[in-house]
């Protein structure tokens, strides 16, 4: 209406005050919709979809990775905002020697490893210079082990540097590209369009967001416990794990069950009429 605005500086932009306030609410705030959990099936098919190119094989490995450590996008993929990647020097791998940093393990050892730690530095709800922490699988691609490991040996043959973040891609030529968030929920969304509907998922449901709430519902399906699934996510609050217990819900018995035992009759206090009071207090 032309009325001076408080909100704005002598040059029109926002006090930097209020911007980050509002921007402190909006992460406050639980996210307007929640993302569905994206099972294993659809992370394997991208998987075997993106082999063709070192770019899309690091996309393939980082699905892997965001999956089984349920990371946030800008833990294992680039984002511009919130944007704290784990690096090559974040990673520790236990082989039957001991434990090594990804930097300085040799090659024989790193063929050889057993486990992986990821160590948190600025990652959110990390608690610095802890690891979370997985072992192998029996599976070729689905491991994050061995997802991990690609990586190291990519960037090791490389020459990166030690704060090289894990989404970092070398090419031939050297030239050197980062795998975004934006290119993870692009290949689950190519999946999506091939078996979504036989999953239950609508390409609008699908994104790098939801590999977190995949590998979350993951562990629940596998009966761990709530508490160490709270720690493992890095949950502060019980929300999420509460809406995945209703997403992981098997309901298929749910109405045979209520017709069985919906049948019941409800007992009640019988009340003495106030007109019967008087009589019984000459008796009692």
């Amino acid at each position: 209406m032309g009325a001076f605005d408080p909100r704005l500086m002598d040059g029109g932009a926002e006090y930097v005050g209020l911007k980050r306030q509002r921007k402190a609410y909006r992460k406050a705030d639980p996210p307007p919709t929640k993302v569905k959990p994206i099972p294993v099936t659809l992370v394997e098919h991208a998987v075997h979809a993106h082999q063709d190119t070192e770019f899309r094989r690091a996309v393939a490995d980082l699905l892997i990775v965001g999956f089984f450590f349920l990371l946030r996008p800008g833990e294992h993929a680039y984002t511009k905002e919130n944007n704290h990647p784990f690096r090559l020097q974040d990673v520790s791998f236990d082989t039957s020697q001991g434990t090594a940093n990804a930097v300085l393990i040799t090659p024989a050892a790193l063929q050889t490893a057993i486990r992986v730690h990821l160590n948190f530095t600025t990652q959110k709800n990390g608690v610095p210079n802890e690891a979370i922490t997985h072992g192998d699988t029996v599976d070729c691609f689905l491991s994050p082990m061995k997802a991990v490991r690609r990586r190291v040996q990519h960037l090791r043959a490389a020459g990166a540097p030690p704060d090289t973040p894990l989404h970092a891609v070398y090419l031939p030529g050297g030239s050197t590209l980062r795998v975004a968030s934006g290119d993870l929920t692009k290949a689950l969304r190519a999946s999506c369009t091939a078996i979504g509907a036989s999953l239950g998922l609508k390409y609008s449901d699908i994104s790098a967001r939801a590999l977190r709430a995949g590998g979350a519902m993951a562990l629940l399906r596998a009966n761990v416990d709530s508490t160490t699934l709270r720690m493992v996510g890095r949950w502060k609050s019980w929300a999420m794990l509460e809406y995945l217990h209703r997403t992981a819900l098997t309901t298929d018995d749910f109405a045979t069950r209520m017709l069985t035992h919906g049948r019941f009759h409800i007992t009640t206090h019988e009340f003495l009429p106030t007109d019967v009071l008087p009589l019984l207090a000459g008796v009692l």
